[in-house]
């Protein structure tokens, strides 16, 4: 049964695109049909955009159940939203409509023409291309960026799982031999610091815990992915990776030495997904006429990489927060509130060290950017900052072995 336009006019947040967009939408869209009884498991559901269209269902939860009627002011809101999702079981026969989040928010960037503008930086033809191209490919499924491995992804649906153990986690660590190494690694590191070594899987994510398991094994199936079969880019990526691994080790460092409301191994994470925009562009470098001409090179890196970047963490399906990193990770004067973000730790790690490559060399003073008082690195005088880094730097140095910096 086709998609009605009517039927989705209203829908949030659908409802923010044109008409036109609305049909290039409902093209691609998916009516899913369900009798009463089945039931739809909401794990990977943050892939999509579910809505009941007729019918009623209920939501069951860990908290508790919600029943949801086609035609009420509920049902024009996604099923599944941001929070850990439950499945759901139909009452009544019962139509869903499924869309691809990914490609709603890309039609809606393309909509928003000045979105993705770099702010006083004027994006050449070039570049722009470039951009287009990527935009167009996403939107068509013919994506041109690094796929998340395997055991990353998994681990990421997995904890989407409200049933998932421990030992469900270890043994899908186990599947790639680097990361099951990195989390032992990075387990008896804990131990060091008080407790007794760990020898197996289960009980190195026992001592680190579901969240920190997850963000560490994503972070360390990225080595994979910081990669490029041209030879001429070769020796950028790898001062891409390197300096991503050492702003991720300060990350890290920073969270568990000044902001205890956050959570280091996601900080760790975040450090290494700020530049990640840069991947692509270097990857087809050559289809772009990029190579030969390092200024260029570097100024397409400088002008797409947060664009790219927020790409990749919206088609990895990674948490809203490190969509504000790859955004803000340069942004020295950003100060949306109080309390640091993980956006903050990623400005305050980058600015700790030297500069890297010509076009990164205007920075503010320290005591010029919010992020430090924050994090209580305050007065931020060369002194301070040199026996800070000098007090962390086993922990900085146990960080970058462990992702093979």
């Amino acid at each position: 049964m086709p998609i009605l336009l009517e039927e989705i006019d209203d829908l949030v947040p659908i409802a923010e695109l044109n008409p036109e967009n609305r049909n290039r939408l409902a093209e691609k869209g998916q009516i899913l049909s369900l009798k009463p009884r089945d039931s739809l498991d909401g794990a990977g559901s943050d892939r999509w955009l579910i809505y009941l269209l007729d019918g009623t269902l209920t939501l069951k939860r860990a908290n508790g159940n919600e029943s949801i009627d086609s035609g009420s002011i509920r049902a024009k809101r996604p099923i599944f939203g941001d929070e850990r999702p439950g499945d759901v079981i139909a009452q009544t026969p019962c139509r869903l409509l499924r869309v691809d989040r990914r490609l709603f928010e890309i039609i809606l960037h393309e909509q928003r023409e000045n979105d993705y503008e770099v702010e006083d930086t004027p994006i050449t033809e070039e570049e722009g291309t470039l951009l287009g191209h990527i935009l167009r490919s996403l939107s068509s499924g013919n994506l041109e960026l690094p796929s998340m491995p395997e055991v990353a992804m998994r681990i990421r649906d997995a904890t989407l799982r409200p049933e998932i153990s421990l030992k469900d986690i270890a043994r899908i660590v186990q599947i790639d031999p680097a990361v099951a190494a990195g989390i032992l690694r990075a387990a008896n590191t804990a131990a060091r610091r008080g407790g007794q070594p760990v020898t197996n899987l289960a009980d190195a994510v026992g001592r680190l815990g579901l969240e920190t398991t997850r963000s560490l094994a994503i972070s360390l199936a990225l080595t994979t992915v910081f990669h490029t079969k041209q030879v001429a880019v070769r020796q950028r990526m790898r001062a891409l990776w390197e300096h991503s691994v050492q702003v991720s080790a300060l990350c890290q460092t920073l969270a568990e030495r000044c902001t205890p409301s956050l959570e280091a191994s996601h900080a760790l994470l975040a450090g290494l997904l700020h530049d990640i925009g840069g991947i692509p562009i270097l990857q087809h470098a050559e289809r772009y006429n990029l190579l030969g001409d390092a200024e260029r090179l570097e100024s397409a890196i400088i002008n797409l990489r947060i664009p790219v970047g927020m790409l990749i963490v919206d088609h990895w399906q990674l948490n809203n927060d490190l969509q504000t990193v790859v955004q803000s990770a340069e942004d020295w004067t950003r100060n949306p509130g109080t309390e640091a973000d993980y956006a903050d730790l990623v400005v305050v790690a980058q600015l700790l060290l030297p500069a890297q490559h010509g076009l990164h060399d205007a920075r503010p003073p320290f005591e010029e950017v919010p992020a430090f008082a924050k994090l209580g690195l305050t007065p931020p005088t060369p002194e301070r900052i040199q026996e800070f880094l000098n007090d962390a730097q086993l922990d900085i140095d146990d960080t970058k072995r462990l992702l093979g910096g």
